[in-house]
């Protein structure tokens, strides 16, 4: 009996050694090379982690990923034009806030999280624009937003040295748009009307795949 179950565990050695080559690293923890040239720019932290083991050749897998941006960001504004030369109120606009995007991915390629995929996301974004105009004070104001979003898209993810990857996706993203602003002088924010938006957008990520 016992001759035989060491004949069995000598059989299935090399099996085991081989199922072992096709486990991948299910986390990947990266930064957006974008977001800090956006229109809105900030920096983010993303997490992707698979939801199945990675051990399958033959399936496509699962992965969720969450992406937290702070935004933080100011923007100039022309004050005066003397002579052809603008003159400009660098710190104009001021904006802070946040953005989180939660995200599910689907995997073309057996080495997930590296490969082909399609995603779907959805976004909430809560950031306050100020303007302060240092010709008329009268047209500062602040402005609250918050954006709720969704969309599906699709991108390629590789490693490129070692365990850094690169993460290319693009997609469609519609946005639903509130607003609420306080001009200079009164006390309390007034409602905007809502809005719509829809977009076609890409980003880059890097990150390290462990």
């Amino acid at each position: 009996m016992l001759k035989n179950l060491q004949l069995c565990v000598i059989l299935l050695l090399p099996f085991m050694g081989f199922s072992q080559t096709f486990k991948v690293s299910e986390n990947v923890l990266g930064t957006s090379l974008y977001q800090p040239f956006a229109k809105i720019s900030g920096y983010s932290l993303a997490f992707e982690r698979m939801l199945d083991p990675g051990y399958s050749k033959n399936v496509a897998q699962f992965s969720y990923k969450l992406t937290a941006s702070l935004l933080s960001d100011q923007e100039k504004s022309e004050i005066r034009e003397y002579e052809g030369q603008s003159f400009f109120d660098l710190d104009a606009y001021q904006y802070s806030g946040y953005m989180a995007v939660p995200e599910l991915r689907y995997y073309f390629t057996w080495d997930a999280p590296m490969g082909v995929y399609i995603n779907l996301f959805g976004t909430y974004t809560s950031y306050l624009e100020s303007f302060t105009d240092v010709v008329d004070e009268k047209n500062g104001y602040d402005k609250k937003h918050s954006v709720i979003g969704r969309g599906i898209g699709a991108g390629f993810q590789f490693k490129i040295y070692g365990d850094f990857c690169l993460d290319i996706t693009g997609g469609y993203h519609l946005k639903n748009i509130s607003s609420k602003t306080k001009t200079f002088g009164v006390n309390d924010f007034e409602d905007n009307p809502d809005s719509k938006n829809d977009q076609l957008y890409i980003n880059v990520f890097l990150g390290v795949n462990f």
